[in-house]
């Protein structure tokens, strides 16, 4: 199974939408980390990091959430 197929949009530790916490999530780093990278990706590049960001927020599955 492809690591794609492991990226969603993560609901539960949303700041936003939640991608950037499903993509923490899916390749194993810090959620901060990718929010930091995030934000210095619109800083530099605005509307590529934009684009790519709600282009993820509308095509990306949500997280189903596990009761235990």
């Amino acid at each position: 199974m492809s690591i794609w197929h492991r990226v969603t949009v993560d609901k539960t530790h949303s700041k936003l939408f939640g991608v950037c916490a499903g993509i923490a999530k899916a390749f194993g780093y810090s959620r901060m980390g990718v929010r930091v990278t995030t934000i210095v990706g619109l800083l530099f590049a605005p509307i590529i990091t934009l684009t790519i960001y709600a282009t993820a927020a509308i095509l990306l599955p949500t997280r189903k959430q596990t009761t235990i």
